[in-house]
């Protein structure tokens, strides 16, 4: 494991002082930044990297595996008075993204248009 880290050390520093990644690279940084948990602006700050640059190398990842599909945790809650509730088939959904912010859905929405939104707040720094 210590082997590892050394590697993705290495590729990091290289990185950061490289103006040219390889798809190697890109993909040993993407990897590790997801894997530190920290938004893509703080992970590129202590590494030295441009935050652009590795959204630019997440994009163009994303664009050619397509979307990615993940099971998230659903609660379903009841409304919390009774005027609140709405005639039968007219009910809104409401998502919580990872760092807290949500977004409600009104019945009728563009699933796609919901996709690009949620990719672009859950990338955001």
């Amino acid at each position: 494991m210590e082997r590892k880290t050394e590697r993705v050390d290495a590729t990091l520093a290289r990185a950061a002082a490289s103006n040219y990644w390889t798809e190697a690279e890109a993909q040993a940084v993407l990897e590790a930044c997801e894997a530190s948990g920290l938004s893509v602006a703080e992970f590129a700050r202590r590494h030295g990297l441009g935050a652009q640059r590795l959204r630019w190398w997440k994009k163009r990842r994303a664009e050619e595996t397509g979307p990615s599909l993940s099971f998230v945790p659903v609660h379903v809650a009841a409304p919390a008075s009774p005027e609140a509730q709405r005639p039968a088939g007219t009910a809104s959904m409401e998502v919580v993204l990872t760092r807290g912010r949500r977004i409600r859905v009104e019945p009728g929405f563009d699933a796609q248009a919901l996709a690009r939104l949620v990719r672009a707040l859950e990338e955001a720094c």
